[in-house]
């Protein structure tokens, strides 16, 4: 039997899914590069953050537009897809911190391998559903098996099926956090809160010792959107692995952190870089940066 290759088959989400593949291939290839340097500067990790994250933002606007040819909507759907990787910006790339320091192992360093990876990943997912909220629903009219089958798909109809209920869910819920994690203060409202700074200061590495956030909290009284901002930090802080690694980027940060308590987004963007700067060493020598 020959394959059904007309529009609104399978075949164009899996070029779609194949070009991520490739691009997920070359993040994690390109960190590998990172991981044999014997020192890093900021640009060294601000241009694959901010190149991977926009091919997974893009990415995910093609896959959720990818049926809807209408020029007008794909037009929304890529400038929401932007808006909402601008405004997931600052928590995806702390996510991408995490998520390597859980794999580096209670006995060996992290791995700068991933830290280009999350971000491509983690940029789909706001992407898709924003784009998707624009996109012309599209049922396969072939048979009564088929459109069975179509209207059986519960996340399909949850997502992509007027009035898509669990999109404005999701808005209501991650866009306000979003928004003041990443816009934490006048000073934040720019078009782009991040840059290349070849002469970022570098810090020495410090060992963790307590929760700075919890205790910046404790200490300050905060508006909303910083509140939220420690809020999120404080969360999120203890998930950093006891790993070499992830010793040095916590203590790091918490010393950062407890010396400019009430700081700006961009300022808890360039201490994660500092951190990340200064944890590198961990990669080689597990004992980088401690006292004798």
């Amino acid at each position: 039997m020959q394959p059904d290759l007309r529009p609104g088959t399978a075949r164009p989400l899996a070029y779609l899914l194949a070009v991520g593949a490739g691009i997920a291939i070359a993040a994690l290839s390109w960190g590998f590069l990172l991981d044999a340097k014997p020192m890093l500067y900021q640009p060294d990790l601000f241009w694959p953050f901010l190149f991977f994250g926009l091919c997974g933002s893009l990415l995910g606007w093609r896959i959720a537009m990818r049926h809807d040819n209408h020029p007008l909507r794909n037009l929304v759907g890529l400038l929401g897809s932007l808006v909402a990787w601008r405004v997931s910006y600052f928590p995806f790339m702390v996510v991408g911190a995490g998520k390597p320091a859980w794999a580096s192992g209670s006995h060996s360093t992290r791995s700068e391998s991933a830290s280009s990876t999350p971000p491509f990943c983690s940029s789909c997912s706001p992407s898709m559903p924003v784009s998707a909220s624009s996109a012309r629903p599209r049922w396969r009219r072939r048979g009564r098996q088929d459109r069975t089958r179509a209207r059986c798909c519960f996340f399909r109809k949850l997502f992509h099926k007027p009035p898509r209920k669990a999109l404005w869910a999701l808005a209501c819920v991650a866009l306000p956090v979003a928004g003041m994690v990443s816009f934490s203060t006048a000073r934040d409202f720019v078009l782009f809160n991040d840059g290349p700074d070849p002469y970022m200061a570098e810090v020495p590495i410090s060992e963790p010792q307590i929760n700075p956030y919890a205790r910046i909290m404790d200490e300050h009284d905060l508006a909303p959107a910083p509140w939220v901002l420690a809020v999120n930090a404080a969360v999120t802080y203890p998930l950093v692995p006891h790993t070499p690694w992830g010793d040095a980027m916590a203590g790091t940060l918490e010393k950062l952190a407890l010396a400019n308590p009430v700081a700006t987004t961009r300022d808890r963007i360039d201490e994660h870089y500092q951190a990340w700067i200064a944890s590198h060493a961990r990669i080689r020598d597990p004992d980088a940066g401690k006292t004798k």
